[in-house]
């Protein structure tokens, strides 16, 4: 008898073991498929999408995760088709950036979960911060809070700053960086010319316009248009020698005198994570809201000496890179 109820117990066990090892198997053979939603063009996100990639793989995503990306080339009309599309694919997690696309996913993506990298305003994209409810959750860039300080860059490397042009999409909601950009002008004393576009055949026009209202600087209002666009905008800027601030180092990079903001690779990285905690079984609803815990000023110092800028000792010590 006793003999018996030992191997009932060795088979039993035995059963539980094999049990376990399917039920893994089963675990790692799953494929998961994460859908990606981008305004911008591929090439503009290579950079930062190759982080996101990167830091999958750092969690243990290769043969078992199908990335499939979608990009609008800056044309928000796309934004619809594209997510529908990638609804129709059945994906595990939506991760786009931008308003934009974010009401798009929603829209198209039925009870996807989504992870977005945006600005501002937060609450109106995900509600509470601290539990963000629905289907979404965020890494917040910050902008608006960020105007004033930027301003005052500005004004420190143009001390006579009297004019300056405001650039941003039409489409879009602004309202807390205009808010804030008329009174960081206020207090400095400075006017401001604001200067609406709506697709790259206004560029031209748009800095026409600055140069026919002696602009002295120009300030871009962050967005995800601007972001689709930076490459044009920085050297539309050099060209017209207009002084340009924006609100991330690519832009600085790419030729335009100043950047100051989150770093973008940081927030792409975080929103990996986002993405692996999601796919292990966490809600969007249960994930707080991110902020970015440190912001980089970058100047491009060949572009300063091309407009005859001098860069004071004071702004360099001030700034995390700059680029000779």
């Amino acid at each position: 008898m006793i003999v018996k109820r030992i191997t009932t117990l060795l088979v039993f066990a035995s059963v539980l073991v094999l049990s376990a090892s399917l039920s893994g198997a089963q675990q790692s053979e799953r494929v998961f498929r994460v859908g990606v939603l981008m305004v911008p063009s591929a090439q503009s996100m290579q950079q930062r999408l190759g982080v996101f990639h990167q830091t999958l793989r750092e969690l243990g995503y290769d043969k078992n995760l199908i990335i499939e990306s979608r990009f609008a080339d800056g044309a928000y009309d796309r934004l619809p088709v594209l997510a529908g599309e990638l609804a129709g694919l059945k994906m595990d997690v939506f991760f786009v950036a931008g308003e934009p696309a974010l009401l798009t996913a929603k829209e198209k993506g039925e009870n996807i979960p989504i992870v977005v990298v945006s600005c501002d305003p937060l609450e109106k994209l995900v509600g509470s911060l601290r539990r963000p409810g629905g289907k979404a959750t965020v890494f917040s860039c910050v902008s608006a809070d960020l105007v004033s300080k930027r301003f005052g860059l500005l004004k420190s490397l143009i001390p006579r700053l009297g004019t300056v042009a405001l650039l941003y999409n039409r489409r879009d909601n602004h309202e807390l960086e205009f808010r804030d950009a008329d009174a960081a002008a206020k207090s400095l004393g400075v006017r401001l010319a604001h200067i609406p576009v709506e697709t790259p055949a206004d560029f031209e026009g748009a800095f026409k316009s600055m140069i026919e209202q002696k602009c002295d600087a120009l300030y871009i209002v962050t967005s995800t248009f601007a972001n689709a666009h930076w490459p044009k905008l920085a050297q539309l800027a050099i060209q017209h020698r207009l002084p340009a601030m924006y609100g991330f180092r690519e832009f600085a990079e790419l030729g335009g005198l100043l950047s100051y903001g989150a770093n973008l690779s940081d927030a792409y990285r975080r929103a990996a994570v986002f993405v692996d905690r999601i796919l292990k079984g966490a809600q969007p609803s249960d994930l707080p809201v991110e902020q970015p815990t440190r912001f980089e000023l970058v100047i491009n110092a060949r572009t300063a000496k091309m407009l005859g800028l001098e860069i004071p000792p004071t702004l360099l010590a001030l700034s995390d890179e700059v680029i000779e």
